[in-house]
């Protein structure tokens, strides 16, 4: 659960500001935290078993390190990390990869993606597998894990079975229902990451950043404990101009703005929570590797899958000898620019256990880049995926540390 580090992990928030409501978590599940657990996770926290609700605000992209470089821009995000220096917590690890797929699932179940399998941005279509020897790497046989979108993809519920935080609430005390609320914008309600990581509260759709917080509001003064608020404006803007853009900088501005607002509007005793599902880094065309460009990395791959900061590889025949020869083939060629580059069996080090649904769908090989660089391949990733300047995915600190921001109304 908690690292070595003493440094809290992502897979412990949603669990541990359930209970923290005065909610239970309800049955054992493999892989998954269990009633205790979050509440001692809540308890090293300062978050308390008090009454009154609690809001998790989810700020996609929002790595700790990119705050504390623009937190000028911030006053109401400033001030919090100045009291969070006195306070139990101030950060979070979050999951391997550093993606929305894999990470708001970890969050949802309290389990690590080698459990889930959702373990990237996109993965391998199981209704595809296994591919012939002489497959070539090619989008239609991916499944992305963002928009659900593949051939005969399977249903989300089904494929991603482990019970969410939300599915296993109960009540501690008599309470009326719902017991959680979930403000995303309203194109996210039954969508397929939606049903696969964070299913089970009761959706509230609000498309404008400003609007939320007052929808949370509402949700509390109804006497739901525990709400879920999802910003995602910020991940957006720095996949698109990259986390140094102004664009950026309007985005953290409008969230600091709406997290003021909240604190002032919500209820006495609530517990307004601040995470993120993972950072961001900067890359250009001087940082790309071109899969196709290169004879030695092109052979032998059967697909492609993942995003270029955390590549994810078949080969021909899924052979562990052959899987070991094309990590030596990728670490070799890549030199400094990867930071990991490891095959199946060794990715549970990154990605947690590995589940039989996770081991049908992670690679054969594993290639996390360091510094800003990024593995990019045309046979698969669409022209304006490859030139964006802001990504994420792979193990650096810029990626994997997130703020874990806690205060009380």
């Amino acid at each position: 659960m908690t690292g070595a580090t003493g440094v809290p992990h992502l897979r412990e928030v949603l669990a541990a500001a359930a209970v923290s409501s005065g909610l239970h978590l309800h049955g054992t599940v493999p892989g998954a935290l269990t009633h205790d657990q979050a509440c001692r996770a809540a308890r090293s926290w300062g978050l308390g078993q008090d009454p009154g609700g609690t809001v998790l605000v989810m700020a996609d992209g929002l790595g700790l390190e990119l705050l504390l470089q623009r937190r000028g821009h911030a006053p109401t995000l400033r001030s919090w990390l100045a009291e969070a220096e006195s306070a139990p917590t101030l950060e979070a690890t979050t999951c391997a990869p550093t993606t929305t797929a894999a990470a708001l699932t970890t969050l949802g179940t309290s389990a690590l993606p080698g459990t889930t399998g959702m373990v990237g941005y996109s993965v391998v279509n199981p209704a595809h597998q296994p591919l012939p020897p002489d497959a070539t790497p090619c989008r239609e046989h991916l499944l992305c894990l963002i928009s659900w979108e593949g051939q005969d993809a399977p249903a989300p519920r089904a494929w991603q079975d482990v019970p969410t935080v939300f599915e296993r609430l109960r009540p501690g005390a008599r309470r009326p229902a719902p017991l959680a609320v979930a403000v995303t914008p309203a194109r996210f309600a039954g969508s397929g990451l939606t049903e696969a990581a964070l299913r089970g509260a009761r959706h509230v759709g609000a498309d404008r950043l400003e609007d939320r917080p007052a929808h949370a509001v509402r949700a509390l003064r109804r006497g739901v404990p525990l709400v879920y608020l999802y910003v995602g404006e910020l991940d957006h803007a720095g996949h698109a101009h990259g986390w140094r853009s102004q664009q950026w900088l309007t985005q953290l501005e409008r969230l600091d703005r709406a997290l003021d607002h909240l604190l002032r509007a919500v209820p006495a005793g609530t517990r307004v929570v601040l995470t993120a599902d993972h950072g961001m880094v900067d890359t250009d065309a001087d940082h790309r590797v071109t899969v196709t460009d290169h004879p030695d990395l092109v052979r032998d791959v059967t697909a492609v899958a993942g995003e270029p900061r955390l590549t994810s590889l078949c080969v021909r025949g899924s052979d562990p000898d052959l899987a070991h020869e094309v990590a030596r083939r990728w670490r070799d060629h890549l030199g400094q620019a990867a930071l990991w580059v490891g095959t199946r069996e060794q990715s549970a080090a990154l990605l947690g256990p590995l589940s039989p649904r996770a081991r049908g769908v992670v690679g054969d090989v594993l290639v996390a880049m360091a510094g800003s660089w990024v593995v990019v391949d045309p046979r698969v990733h669409a022209p304006a995926a490859m030139a964006l300047p802001g990504v994420h995915g792979s193990l650096t600190r810029a990626e994997t540390s997130v703020p874990l921001l806690v205060r009380r109304a």
